[in-house]
């Protein structure tokens, strides 16, 4: 009975406190015009409780002790308080009245008076410091993405934040949450990383960025008094902020310094033109407010956080849209040296997750934490943002390069009405409106034609035409190929048909397909039969050996939502058959003599086909990062009518990883491809895999620089091909200062690889693999003239060193 009375009094006393919780919200304008004031700074009195105002003046308070007084300040402004019980209901707005500030005349001196006030402002934060050895604090942040002005993200966070004088920042994210177009994993948001403009150094992109109040500040900046008002019948002074030194990163801006004090209150600035990146970035602006309080006590704290960025990036042949950038966070219930858990700084990472409260975002936002109330524009993003608005849709970027960019959409819009230029008044006869619509359909029909065109020792040229249409909003799509082969004298024709079954969303697909072309007897993931004809067609050696195929293909394919996998899954049926024809023909008359086209194994393959992968695979040669990975198993067995009995393994894997200089807008990073396959069984000579090689004296990233022109064969093999990619940071080592501007970036790369063949493969077919393993290392000077890269390989297994040029690596 007694345990029973207990438990039930606790229950009482914490069913008074929740109930006792009020949150309160309003606004806070200026009492004279309306405006409402953006920021101003709401606390509860003799507490480190508060909140700041949204952009729209709007605040939300959640009080937990009565009564309460509640203070409202804004620079400029009268301080208001108003107190309230626990009865209180309804909005509790403030609408403050401007302040008129009285200053006693300055004496005229050489000196500026505000290196006076900096001089005071850096001695009182020296004293007040030297007291302060860590806090903690409850945190709140918001951030945007935005396309022009069209907010295309929230992402919201609360956590905690903890500071220790010798070991830095740490947070630990306590919820989130998010527009329904952004994962969890995907959200940012957070304080840790946040600049405070009362440290002595501030780490802005990757630049150390003296302080304003650094002991040095007088050295790097020259501070002007331009205007003063007034808080709390005390002046406070508006000093302007300006870099003495033209070639180091510093700010710029105005800030505002409370008489008597010496405190900062409130700063306003934006890092210099020296903070810049190199190409593609074209341009990047960064604005940074802060507001300061000691809540009454001896320390200056951060109130808030709030930034506006923007970013252009773009090269040629690649342009993206503007991307904005807005956050907003606040710090508040700060505890002043206090004893900090020693498992914070157990790992290096400034976050660190709450596994017990990460999934209680709705619980937490509502009754915990007062976040800064969203906009009306928040709000309506959080309605109208579904999984289907990508960032990849709403910063889609333009130019020749997209070709190389795989847009892997969730979801398609209706059917696009083209105009064929009639009038929806028209009353002309049926005969007319019978030819407009032929009219039409001829337009339509023209429009989705595309001519195709390849050039190699046995096809010489494959001239001819593909068809391509969308049909039923998207969800039904045709290919129509014919070609001819002027070499073999044989057409090329096919067809393909795609389905999207399932509405309002591109997931799942099914596909049937016939071909009856030309192919290549051993795959490459980095070229294509069009690309490959620019070397035979000006007397270099041809890549590719060929082979005639008519085949058949069925295929699905499924991504389940918010999976990170792709399911594909085909069957094939095929008749392959060797081509003999062969030229050595060339427009440049170089009279280099092509090798023979090897016979294959003809016959009959039927074989299914599994393909599980992740992320993107679009080959680009290096010009941006690529993060994906495929697996795919082939079964032939004679039992479903084919020649062969074999089951094939492939996979095929690029990987980046940042290495040093983290901070920075571009880091170090370490980029790897893996390619690899084998088999069981009999595995004819036609499936077998290659490892790349140059295309002549281009030489991408994927293959090995000191190998030219033909690549590896092989039925089973591997190769593993790395760069690192160290940006300027070896140029700024050697004292070239302005180097991240020029874009140049100084690259580390190595390969290696095998290939086995069975003897017969060798000697019957002509199959070219390595001796042993192939070793390569080497270096490259990238983006020389924001667009091309100069490699020089060094082989290792053959010691001999190979120039090349490629695409500059951008990203």
């Amino acid at each position: 009975m007694h345990k029973k009375i207990l438990l039930f009094s606790l229950f009482f006393l914490s069913s008074i406190v929740t109930f006792a919780q009020t949150r309160i919200d309003g606004i806070v304008a200026d009492a004279k015009t309306g405006d409402r004031l953006p920021a101003a700074h709401i606390i509860i009195e003799g507490t480190y409780s508060g909140t700041i105002a949204n952009e729209d003046g709007e605040f939300s308070l959640i009080v937990r002790y009565f009564p309460a007084t509640i203070v409202v300040r804004y620079i400029g402004f009268e301080t208001q308080k108003r107190t309230i019980d626990r009865n209180h209901s309804g909005p509790l707005d403030f609408l403050l009245k401007e302040s008129v500030a009285e200053m006693e005349q300055l004496v005229v001196t050489t000196e500026d008076p505000a290196i006076a006030i900096m001089k005071e402002v850096i001695a009182r934060k020296k004293i007040w410091r030297a007291k302060l050895n860590t806090y903690k604090a409850e945190a709140y942040s918001r951030q945007q993405l935005l396309n022009d002005t069209t907010i295309v993200s929230v992402t919201e966070s609360v956590s905690e934040v903890f500071w220790d004088k010798k070991k830095g920042p740490r947070e630990v994210l306590k919820s989130r949450r998010q527009t329904a177009n952004m994962e969890g994993a995907d959200n940012f948001a957070g304080v840790s990383y946040l600049p405070n403009f009362y440290d002595d150094e501030l780490d802005i992109a990757g630049f150390d960025v003296v302080g304003i109040t650094d002991e040095r500040a007088l050295k790097y900046y020259t501070f002007k008094l331009v205007d003063f008002t007034s808080i709390d019948n005390k002046i406070v002074f508006e000093i302007s902020v300006e870099p003495r030194r033209k070639l180091q990163p510093l700010f710029e801006g105005t800030i505002f310094v409370l008489d008597e004090d010496f405190a900062l209150l409130s700063v306003k600035l934006k890092p210099n033109n020296v903070i810049v990146f190199p190409p593609p970035v074209q341009d990047f602006n960064l604005y940074y407010e802060q507001q300061f309080s000691n809540f009454g006590g001896d320390f200056w704290l951060p109130v808030d956080v709030r930034i506006d960025g923007l970013v252009e990036v773009g090269i040629v042949g690649l342009r993206f849209p503007p991307i904005g950038f807005h956050q907003v966070s606040k710090m508040n219930n700060y505890q002043v040296n206090v004893d900090l858990p020693d498992s914070l700084y157990k790992s290096f990472s400034l976050f660190s997750i709450d596994s017990t409260t990460i999934a209680k975002s709705d619980s937490i936002f509502k009754n915990t934490i007062e976040p800064v109330p969203l906009s009306s524009k928040e709000t309506a993003a959080y309605k109208i943002l579904d999984s289907t608005a990508t960032l990849e849709k709403s910063f889609r970027p333009k130019g020749f390069l997209t070709r190389f960019i795989d847009w892997d959409e969730e979801t398609e819009g209706g059917e696009t009405t083209v105009s064929d230029g009639t009038n929806s008044g028209d009353t002309g006869s049926t005969g007319n409106r019978r030819n407009q619509k032929r009219d039409g359909f001829i337009s339509k029909f023209i429009s989705d034609l595309s001519p195709t065109g390849r050039f190699n020792r046995v096809d010489v040229f494959n001239i001819g035409l593909k068809h391509q249409r969308r049909y039923y909003n998207r969800r039904l799509e045709s290919n129509v190929n014919l070609g001819y082969s002027i070499g073999y004298e044989d057409f090329s024709y096919g067809a393909m048909l795609s389905w999207w079954p399932l509405k309002n969303t591109r997931r799942f697909v099914v596909s049937a397909k016939y071909n009856a072309d030309t192919f290549s007897s051993y795959n490459s993931d980095l070229y294509g039969l069009t690309f490959a004809s620019v070397m035979p067609l000006f007397g270099f050696d041809d890549y590719f050996n060929y082979y005639r195929s008519e085949k058949l293909e069925l295929a699905a394919g499924y991504r389940p939502s918010r999976h990170r996998f792709t399911y594909r899954f085909y069957y094939n049926y095929e008749e392959h058959s060797s081509i003999n024809f062969k030229t050595s023909y060339d427009i440049l008359g170089r009279n280099n003599i092509q090798r023979i086209n090897p016979q294959i194994e003809d016959g009959t393959l039927s074989a299914l086909r599994f393909q599980v992968s992740s992320g993107d695979l679009t080959n680009n040669f290096g010009v941006v990062e690529l993060n994906g990975a495929s697996f795919t198993i082939e079964q032939s067995a004679k039992v479903i009518g084919s020649d062969w009995d074999y089951t094939r393994f492939k996979i095929n894997l690029f990987k980046r990883f940042n290495t040093f200089y983290k901070k920075r807008f571009f880091p170090n990073a370490l980029d790897i491809r893996v390619n690899a396959g084998t088999y069981l069984g009999d595995l004819p000579v036609q499936k077998n895999g290659a490892l790349d090689a140059s295309f002549g004296y281009i030489t991408p990233f994927g293959a090995f620089r000191s190998k030219r022109y033909i690549p590896y064969q092989g039925s089973s093999y591997f190769a593993v091909n790395a760069e690192h990619n160290f940006r300027s940071v070896p140029l700024e080592i050697l004292g070239w200062r302005n180097a991240p501007q020029t874009g140049l970036s100084v690259i580390a790369f190595g390969g290696v690889g095998k290939t086995w063949n069975s003897s017969s493969n060798i000697n019957q077919f002509g199959v070219l693999g390595t001796d042993d393993l192939h070793l390569e290392v080497g270096g490259s000077l990238s983006n020389i003239f924001n667009l091309f890269r100069i490699d020089l390989a060094f082989r290792i297994d053959d010691p001999g060193f190979y120039p090349g040029v490629s695409v500059a690596r951008f990203f």
